[in-house]
């Protein structure tokens, strides 16, 4: 008893960086040693916005067997999450600041096939859905030094989407994600109170994330945001622009951004722009030795509250299948770091 007494003033100091990933911000503290043993209530503390530091979840680097790190991810509840891409590119731009070695290296030709691109470095790491490649890629643009984060998902065919009606769907992307298209109004809707609503009517009590999409048509002008951000006015240039704002499941929230959320909008848009998703429903993986397969090289841009991501992906279709399959699926976007801090906790 005296011994548990004096335990509770020992202080356990954990040494953390902050980081967003387009304003979906996150704890993320290095745990290759085996260090910190957390509990639920301990993460929920830290992610509280006015009692600890304040973000929309936890991000733990972790030694891994086979790859060169592995991600746990915790929600802000302080429950352990599903799949978190942005949480994922926040990972690699902390990797690579603690001088993590990548086994792939750093390549001079860039895979992902940009112009201006100076050399990427090139990640394996672990996730709650298996390995995931991260590329951390350089460019230069008009003598500025940018940095851009890639996360490679895995494939997907149309018969992984859910159709309910006309314009709302579900997919797995990792994390569950419901996706309802609406045609105006999304800068007013009350996100919380119709995203908590979807959630959990619909999806029992493990809740799923809920994405309102408004896609631009006719060189429309549509207001994302106003306090985030200074540009509260983006005017389309084409159809590819999505504007999402996102309903978070253990957040309990909306998040300024989402990336497992982009990656479902822009699969579900390019499925129901193609009238495919009727078509694949009983689809199996796409035959490359078919005939009557085409592939689409596909770039999707997904404008939330606080800022952009990309998803580009191959959309194989087979008409003879018929079969829609989605494969080389990236999710890029920043990664910021914002600062460092240590959290002090009382040893359990």
């Amino acid at each position: 008893m005296f011994e548990k007494f004096w335990r509770s003033f020992i202080m356990i100091s954990i040494q953390f960086c902050k980081y967003h990933g387009a304003g979906n911000d996150f704890i993320v503290f290095d745990n290759r040693g085996d260090v910190y043993s957390l509990t639920d209530e301990t993460r929920r503390h830290m992610c509280d916005r006015h009692f600890g530091i304040g973000a929309d979840g936890i991000v733990e680097i972790k030694l891994s067997q086979s790859d060169d790190f592995k991600v746990i991810y915790y929600n802000a509840d302080g429950k352990e999450g599903s799949l978190c891409g942005n949480g994922c590119r926040c990972a690699l731009a902390y990797a690579k600041s603690l001088g993590i070695v990548s086994f792939a290296g750093t390549l001079g030709d860039c895979a992902l096939e940009n112009p201006e691109c100076q050399g990427q470095s090139v990640y394996t790491f672990e996730a709650s859905t298996g390995r995931h490649v991260g590329i951390i890629q350089e460019t230069v643009k008009r003598g500025v030094n940018l940095v851009e984060y890639f996360v490679k998902f895995g494939d997907f065919l149309a018969s992984d989407i859910k159709q309910y009606n006309a314009e709302e769907f579900y997919i797995n992307t990792g994390s569950p994600h419901h996706v309802k298209f609406i045609t105006n109004e999304l800068e007013n809707m009350n996100v919380f109170k119709a995203g908590r609503k979807l959630s959990y009517e619909l999806y029992g009590d493990k809740g799923s994330n809920i994405n309102f999409v408004q896609s631009t048509r006719d060189n429309q002008t549509i207001k994302v945001t106003d306090e985030h951000r200074p540009e509260a006015w983006v005017k389309a240039k084409d159809n590819n622009v999505l504007y999402v704002r996102t309903y978070e499941r253990g957040v309990e929230n909306e998040t300024l951004a989402c990336g497992t959320g982009a990656v479902a909008v822009a699969l579900i848009q390019h499925a129901k722009d193609a009238n495919v998703i009727n078509m694949a429903l009983n689809s199996q993986t796409s035959d490359a030795s078919s005939n009557t397969e085409r592939v689409e090289l596909v770039r999707k841009t997904i404008e939330m509250k606080g800022g952009k991501l990309t998803v580009t992906f191959k959309a194989v279709i087979n008409d003879q299948g018929p079969s829609v399959l989605y494969k080389d699926v990236y999710l890029s976007g920043p990664a910021q770091y914002v600062f460092r801090g240590v959290y002090e906790m009382p040893q359990d």
